[in-house]
């Protein structure tokens, strides 16, 4: 008994005009607007170089935090925001978020509306291996819209918004866009696996309505139809992740235009009991010499601050660092090395340092290296280890171009 085609089984007929039709709506359809771009098949490995912020802070009132970044998408949209409740406390917590992967432009940060303030005891870029790629420090913070203050903290720095805000925001300085390491392989199997498995389900769905309706006239005929079904499950599957694909194509062309200056630095995060100087002195094969070195001042409070000293071009043999210039205390929090995009490029350990002369107390906790000079003491000096002058010099060899 032979099976005879249903009546209407025509409408399902492969032709040129109906493919041609079904590609023009394709396209229509790809080229609306999709705010939100959708990950049909998020990636399960996605690698180490995934980057998140990590934020430590904490509020005297309850509100919203929020976060902002543009991904040079024509400024920032609304969906390019992290927004988190916050309860009034003296203790800072962390909060970790993971980032698009695609180039950070900008970054700006809203404390609580209405004289709000909120307290940051660090903040940060890292990697899923933990490795930090980039430190916002308090002088990185810039006044915006509606904010009152930014002021130094033992811990960190404050940011206080106006008695009458409702939409503050402080600017961060960026010298070099925020980029992660290997996003665009990561975004081409975003955009292949989504659109893959978005195809396969189109597909199946379009199958089930085919055969409600048609029966083969044969394997000849059964494949045309099915192929015809494929092509048209894999043009809109293309419109469903138009907005992954436009993305990803825009991060691919991104070209970082801002010129960044190729020299090292290295930061000392710390606090002193009073303002004083410090210098940094580094032995290239000549021994230490007032030429090769560098002084700072140090700010006049007692809050957490930031110095940066110049590295030179030349590998170094040793380093010194003089921490003030007269008796007193000083606490280390951080001591790394970064580019001149602000870049971390090596972290050191806060043990790196060893004392030399006038240097009463230097021991190492957790979360500081604390020196104190005694009474008399107008020239403490300490010496970077080996190890420690090993890896600046890994990290010279190693210095990305500009």
């Amino acid at each position: 008994m032979q099976n005879n085609p249903l009546p209407n089984q025509d409408i399902f007929r492969p032709s040129l005009a109906r493919g041609l039709l079904a590609f023009a709506l394709a396209v229509a359809g790809f080229l609306l607007p999709q705010e939100v771009p959708l990950e049909w098949y998020p990636l399960n490995e996605p690698g180490t170089d995934i980057n998140y912020l990590e934020i430590s802070c904490a509020a005297i009132n309850t509100g919203e935090i929020q976060i902002l970044y543009d991904l040079a998408l024509n400024g920032h949209r609304p969906i390019d925001t992290i927004r988190f409740p916050i309860s009034p406390t003296e203790q800072t917590y962390t909060y970790t978020f993971p980032l698009p992967d695609a180039p950070i432009v900008e970054m700006r940060v809203a404390p609580p509306v209405k004289g709000g303030t909120l307290t940051i005891r660090q903040m940060r870029i890292i990697n899923r291996r933990n490795e930090e790629i980039r430190r916002f420090t308090r002088d990185l913070f810039r006044s915006g819209p509606e904010i009152e203050a930014i002021t130094p903290w033992i811990d960190g720095w404050k940011i206080t918004s106006t008695p009458d805000a409702t939409n503050p925001s402080s600017r961060i300085e960026l010298y070099s866009p925020i980029i992660p390491a290997g996003k665009d392989h990561r975004n081409f199997l975003r955009c292949f696996l989504s659109t893959g498995y978005l195809s396969m389900m189109l597909w199946i769905l379009l199958l089930a309505v085919l055969f409600t309706f048609y029966r083969p006239n044969g394997w000849r005929d059964l494949f045309a139809h099915l192929g015809f079904m494929a092509c048209l499950a894999i043009m809109f599957a293309f419109v469903g992740n138009r907005g992954l694909i436009r993305n990803s194509i825009h991060y691919a062309r991104y070209k970082v235009t801002w010129p960044v200056d190729p020299s090292l630095r290295l930061e000392f995060d710390l606090t002193s009991n009073k303002q004083t100087g410090a210098q940094l002195f580094w032995d290239t094969g000549n021994g230490f010499t007032e030429a090769e070195s560098s002084r700072q001042q140090y700010e006049s409070h007692a809050g957490l601050q930031t110095l940066r000293f110049p590295l030179p071009d030349k590998p170094l043999r040793a380093l010194r660092f003089d921490p003030r210039e007269d008796e007193g205390r000083l606490d280390i929090r951080g001591i790394r090395v970064v580019d001149g995009g602000q870049r971390t490029r090596a972290v050191l350990p806060l043990g790196s340092l060893q004392p030399r002369r006038d240097i009463a107390k230097l021991q190492t906790g957790p979360e500081s290296l604390s020196i104190e000079v005694p009474a008399g003491g107008n020239d403490p000096i300490t010496e970077f280890s080996p190890a420690a002058v090993t890896i600046i010099n890994q990290t010279m060899a190693n210095r990305p171009a500009p």
